[in-house]
């Protein structure tokens, strides 16, 4: 009896030092809870199992090759850089119907509940022990996905900070519904497919803050966005920069695109751009170079709401076609396979510097296969648009009021070494300074 007695207090001391570890109290604030030697863990799972909702799980430098679940309110946090978590098992492209494949998919951390806060780590999706791999940019990648949500529900409170992901076949980081934090995290060599997104938001609200993109289909984006800030990021090496797609139409406030740099698109790149909008977005003092598409706007859901463009600088220089020409700002009633739309935008301090056509405006070249129409409704003041092959056009159909911009000389449009303005572009009177 008093073995028995001795085993079990033993037992209840060895639990309530791992619960000490695990919930990381003062007392323990620079102790770690995974590591290679002398720690609870040598493995993050096991320590998100035994953990306790609303504890820190501290995790030693090393490498870590697991896909993680996280179902209940934690924080994992890394030692920086030198904290690597790699997938466990292969199984980059195992559908195209949904992001999850359900839950065939490796993920490298699959987020289940509220209060999640992922920070100071690197996530590698291309594993050293595995094969299977698909090779994107020279690397084999064996993750679906970074850090994405399970989808289930819409979680609250997700951040991710300081967080690097690299080498992933289709999401980088995502948050579907509920609300998120993403700031000052890094995403790499996301291109597996065509659906492939570095930093996604769908039907949520939250903020994508001095975050840095590179080597992406998709750079960041939200899709049913009900008010998200996307707010000085860097972007660069990707076929499309920062778009916001049918905001507001799960309820919720309109975007706002502020203060991002989005340079060095691929072929036919986009900078930054607006589809199918219930409420109105800002996008303001962005910078936008070497893309082939500066801004656009595609089609609008509800008459009368659109995108307002102020104070961005856009610069065509370096940009690349492999057909047509580049283009400042395109707006256009296309809503790219889903017929078309009115759409409404404003244009208000920007400059559109070195394309083709700087400003370009039609309701009847939709996507092949699709019917033209809708009413394209198009302001535009204060604006510098000059040193472009062709300065401003106005399709068949649209209303361009194009007065008091900076036209590239005191002449004014069609004058001069001026830009010029044809179609329906109505641009006196003009600036006669920049």
């Amino acid at each position: 009896m008093e073995d028995d007695m001795r085993r079990r207090a033993f037992g209840l001391t060895l639990a309530a030092a791992v619960a000490l570890l695990v919930t990381a109290s003062p007392a323990w604030a620079s102790a770690k809870t995974v590591c290679g030697h002398h720690c609870a863990f040598t493995r993050i799972q096991p320590a998100i199992e035994a953990a306790q909702p609303g504890s820190v799980i501290k995790i030693g430098a090393g490498a870590y090759y697991e896909n993680l679940t996280v179902d209940k309110p934690l924080t994992l946090m890394g030692s920086g850089n030198g904290t690597v978590v790699y997938p466990g098992e292969s199984n980059p492209d195992a559908c195209e119907e949904s992001s999850l494949c359900g839950g065939d998919s490796s993920n490298i951390i699959l987020v289940g509940a509220n209060d999640v806060t992922i920070s100071k780590m690197r996530l590698n999706g291309a594993s050293p022990r595995l094969s299977g791999g698909v090779v994107v940019n020279g690397a084999s990648i064996n993750a679906r996905n970074g850090i994405i949500t399970d989808q289930v529900s819409g979680y609250e409170h997700l951040t991710v900070s300081h967080v690097a992901v690299a080498n992933i076949f289709l999401r980088g980081i995502y948050a579907y519904e509920g609300t998120f934090t993403f700031t000052h995290d890094t995403v790499e060599n996301v291109e597996g497919g065509e659906q492939s997104i570095a930093m996604f938001a769908s039907h949520a609200s939250g903020v994508m803050s001095k975050n840095r993109v590179s080597e992406a289909g998709d750079a960041i984006s939200a899709n049913w966005s009900r008010g998200i800030h996307f707010l000085k990021n860097t972007i660069t090496d990707s076929a499309s920069g920062i778009h916001t797609d049918n905001n507001g139409g799960d309820g919720g406030g309109a975007d706002v695109i502020r203060g991002n740099n989005v340079s060095a698109c691929t072929v036919n790149g986009y900078g930054i751009w607006v589809f199918a909008p219930y409420v109105s977005a800002t996008i303001a003092k962005n910078s936008v170079s070497g893309c082939a598409v500066g801004l656009a706007t595609f089609g609008g859901a509800v008459a009368g709401e659109g995108p307002t463009f102020s104070k961005n600088k856009v610069n065509g220089t370096g940009a690349s076609v492999s057909a047509g020409e580049t283009v400042g700002d395109y707006i256009t009633t296309d809503q790219l396979g889903f017929e078309y739309g009115n759409v409404t935008v404003k244009l208000t301090g920007n400059s559109f510097e070195h394309f083709g056509t700087g400003l370009y405006v039609t309701q009847t070249e939709p996507t092949p296969g699709q019917p033209a129409g809708g009413q394209a409704t198009v302001t535009a003041s204060r604006n510098i648009i000059a040193n472009d092959t062709a300065g401003a056009f106005g399709g068949t159909g649209t209303v361009v009021g194009a007065a008091e911009n900076w036209w590239g000389c005191p002449q004014g449009a069609n004058s001069g070494t001026c830009d010029s303005a044809t179609g329906t572009v109505a641009y006196t009177p003009w600036l006669t300074r920049r």
